[in-house]
């Protein structure tokens, strides 16, 4: 079908990825502990670990992740 995966399966990842932050004193989370708590830290932080759970398909690829502070703030990452 030409499709690599489903939106519903990326939704859950993300929202798994997601729930480790929320509410939570980010300087407790042992990446944070090493990384400054910034939103260029957070979208890695993302980044890193959407890359880990669709590792499994060669065929997908996290091209960037984008973090806003609010509507016209954003901090963004991506590897070359």
């Amino acid at each position: 079908t030409g499709l690599l995966i489903d939106f519903k399966e990326l939704k859950k990842i993300l929202k798994n990825i997601l729930q480790e932050l929320d509410h939570k004193l980010l300087n407790d989370l042992p990446f944070f502990q090493k990384n400054n708590p910034s939103s260029e830290n957070i979208a890695r932080y993302i980044f890193e670990k959407l890359k880990e759970n669709l590792g499994h398909d060669p065929r997908l690829k996290v091209k960037k992740v984008t973090v806003f502070e609010n509507e016209k703030t954003s901090a963004s990452y991506y590897e070359i």
